[in-house]
């Protein structure tokens, strides 16, 4: 299964264009809070007035418009103008949709958690205005880098879990998981259970086997609830009858064991 549902398969390619001069050993950003625009993974859009854009160490940053700007996850070209490559929000940066100048207001780094809350609600917008029919993708476009579901992870490429006071830390396989191997997994409240639960499966929301933090996506944990003593000689052998259900709140890449 894909990181992204069969509807959101966009109809035409999004190829970015960077009008960067900087030599490779001049890459040192004019600021702290500066995005190095060459070799952008993802964009996602929840609104008009700004952008959330994934950067090629994996940083991600929200870009701000000075008015609307919509429509970018729908482009078929997206050009970003900034001087040297450096995206800083200055008065001289624009990203350019299909001809359309938007002028940059702010940039600002923002973290997993922030990024994956953008990229889920641009997600539920884009399936809401989506029509009815079956998209083609042409074998004449070249793809480029798009919106991309790697908030998410797949319930069948769980490979182990831990719990904390933040609630769960679950591996995955990174090959299979945009290059992540670890998600930080927050739940609705304190959930008991899995302080104990020899064994648990998660259920998705939306029934297609991606946790990503939507409405719906909850962590079932199973106990030790009885055990069957039919002998003195057998060892009691125990049964996984005692269920229950974590409500989960956000879902978002953790670099590490320890991060986040």
């Amino acid at each position: 299964m894909t990181y992204r549902h069969a509807s959101m398969v966009l109809a035409a390619s999004l190829a970015l264009v960077l009008t960067a001069t900087a030599s490779a050993q001049e890459r040192m950003p004019p600021a702290p809070h500066c995005m190095d625009a060459v070799g952008v993974q993802e964009v996602e859009q929840a609104s008009p007035r700004s952008i959330a854009l994934r950067a090629a160490s994996g940083q991600a940053y929200r870009i701000d418009f000075a008015e609307d700007c919509p429509g970018v996850r729908a482009a078929t070209t997206l050009k970003l103008e900034a001087p040297a490559g450096w995206a800083c929000g200055r008065p001289s940066e624009r990203v350019v949709v299909d001809g359309h100048s938007c002028a940059v207001s702010a940039v600002t780094p923002v973290q997993a958690r922030d990024y994956a809350s953008v990229a889920r609600d641009s997600d539920s917008l884009r399936t809401a205005t989506l029509p009815a029919l079956t998209i083609r993708q042409r074998k004449d476009v070249r793809r480029g880098f798009g919106g991309s579901a790697s908030y998410c992870f797949a319930t069948r490429n769980v490979r182990g879990w831990s719990s904390d006071t933040q609630g769960m830390l679950v591996e995955t396989n990174p090959l299979r998981s945009g290059g992540h191997r670890f998600y930080r997994v927050e739940l609705g409240s304190h959930c008991l259970q899995l302080d104990r639960a020899p064994e648990l499966s998660f259920q998705s929301g939306m029934q297609n086997g991606l946790i990503c933090g939507n409405p719906g996506d909850r962590v079932v944990t199973a106990d030790f609830a009885s055990f069957d003593e039919r002998s003195d000689a057998v060892a009691p052998l125990p049964r996984f009858t005692r269920r229950g259900a974590c409500t989960i709140q956000a879902v978002y890449p953790a670099s590490s064991q320890a991060s986040n």
